[in-house]
């Protein structure tokens, strides 16, 4: 079995987005939203995520904006409702930067 080299912390290329994207997941109920549209893998309305991680509409409109503009999903209007998906190129880069010294 090959062994792999592990970069130096100090050169891993860690930027404030990755920082803005672990400071909206410290949080149990944006957790919660980021693995529910995870394991859906799919554009999910509002409502439905609404009723899945059971939290008030204001308060879901709260945490899906701030994973919104951490970059961790995305937001889709189509007539009276809007759609969230995860954007996996940041959730990707972020599992990347994790192990990238492991």
């Amino acid at each position: 079995m090959a062994q792999r080299t592990a970069l130096p912390v100090t050169r891993l290329e860690a930027t404030e987005q990755h920082v803005e994207a672990f400071k909206a997941l410290a949080h149990l109920t944006r957790l919660q939203v980021f693995f529910f549209l995870v394991r859906a893998g799919r554009e999910v309305p509002a409502g439905e995520i609404q009723e899945a991680v059971e939290v008030p509409g204001p308060t879901l409109s709260h945490h899906l904006d701030l994973l919104r503009r951490a970059g961790l999903v995305q937001s889709r209007r189509e007539e009276r409702y809007i759609y969230y998906s995860v954007r996996r190129d940041t959730a990707t880069a972020l599992v990347r930067l994790l192990t990238a010294c492991c």
